[in-house]
C-alpha cells in the first residue's frame, strides 16, 4: 500500500512519523481532523473540508500555525506524491503539547497522510447505536478528534458483522451512522436530518442537497424517529469517502430491508459527474 506522510508542512518517512507524547490532543482529544478523498492529483471538496477545518478551529480555539492557504497547498503537495489513482487523505490538527504536562506550550501541529485507497462499492448493512449524541451541542457539526461515541459504536457494529452503526440523540432523533449522513426517500421526496439534530455538516451531504434543488428534486431537511426512517421507500449514506452508498437493511428487534431505488442511483450519478466537472 502506498502511504506517505507529513508534519507541519514536511515529509517524513512513515518510521519516523511521530509526535511529542505531550501533545494536548494525546491528553484531552483538543483538536480537529478532516477525511477526504482525492482522485488523481485532485483532492475532492478540498475548499469545503478547509473551511470546516477553519471553523472547527475557531469553535475550539485552536490558532492555525499557518493559512489555510498554506494548508491547502501542502494538502495537495502531499497528494501529487502519491501516485495511487484514488487516495484518502486525513489530515489532524493538533493542539501541541500541553504546557501544564511539558511546561512550555508548543504550537498545534498539522499532520497530513495520503493512503492509496478503493472506494467502497458494497450496500450497508446497518444496526442501531445504544449511545446517545447531543443535538444541541455545536461541536457534532465539526470534526473534533473527542470521537468516543462514534469509534465505540462502529467496534461494536463491525463485531457484530454490520457496515455502521445510526447514531440517535437524547429526543430520540435520528442523527447520521459514526461515518456518514443518512439520506432517506418517501414518495419521491429526499430527506436528511438537520444539524440540530446532531449530525456533521458534512461535504458530500452539502452536495447532495445542491444538487437535488438544480435537478428539481424536491428535497427537505426534517428531524425523524427511527420508526418512521424504518418505513422509508429508499435509505442511503453519503461521505467524503464513500459517497453515496445505499442502505439494504437495518437491524432493530427485527431486520428491515431495501433496495437500492432509482433516486439514489441518480443522485450518485449526479454527484459522479459534477465531481468529475469541477
Amino acid at each position: 500500500m502506498r502511504i506517505n506522510c507529513s508534519i507541519n508542512g514536511k515529509a517524513v518517512p512513515n518510521s519516523q512519523a511521530k509526535i511529542s507524547v505531550f501533545d494536548n490532543s494525546l491528553f484531552y482529544a483538543d483538536g480537529l481532523f478532516e477525511t477526504l478523498m482525492a482522485i488523481g492529483g485532485k483532492p475532492v471538496f478540498l475548499d469545503d473540508h478547509l473551511r470546516r477545518l477553519e471553523k472547527g478551529a475557531d469553535l475550539i480555539g485552536i490558532k492555525l500555525p499557518v493559512s489555510i492557504e498554506t494548508i491547502s497547498r501542502w494538502i495537495v503537495g502531499a497528494n501529487k506524491k502519491n501516485e495511487a489513482p484514488v487516495k484518502k487523505i486525513r489530515v489532524t490538527v493538533t493542539a501541541g503539547d500541553s504546557a501544564f504536562w511539558a511546561g512550555k506550550k508548543s504550537a498545534p501541529r498539522i499532520i497530513i497522510i495520503v493512503t492509496e485507497y478503493e472506494l467502497p462499492t458494497k450496500p450497508f448493512r446497518l444496526t442501531v447505536s445504544p449511545f446517545r449524541v447531543d443535538g444541541r451541542s455545536p461541536f457534532r457539526n465539526v470534526k473534533t478528534l473527542s470521537f468516543i461515541i462514534e469509534m465505540t459504536s462502529r467496534k461494536q457494529a463491525y463485531s457484530e458483522k454490520y457496515d455502521d452503526a445510526i447514531l440517535l440523540n437524547r429526543r430520540g432523533n435520528v442523527a447520521e451512522t459514526t461515518s456518514a449522513n443518512l439520506f432517506w426517500v418517501k414518495k419521491g421526496v429526499l430527506y436528511t436530518t438537520p444539524l440540530t439534530a446532531g449530525c456533521l455538516e458534512g461535504m458530500t451531504r452539502k452536495h447532495i442537497i445542491d444538487l437535488a434543488k438544480k435537478n428539481d428534486i424536491p428535497a427537505r431537511i426534517k428531524n425523524i424517529k427511527l420508526d418512521e426512517l424504518l418505513k422509508s421507500d429508499e435509505i442511503f449514506v453519503t461521505s467524503s469517502l464513500k459517497l453515496i452508498l445505499p442502505v439494504i437493511s437495518i437491524d432493530t428487534d427485527k431486520r428491515h430491508e431495501y433496495r437500492s431505488g432509482p433516486l439514489t442511483k441518480r443522485l450518485k450519478s449526479l454527484l459522479i459527474r459534477y465531481i468529475q466537472q469541477n
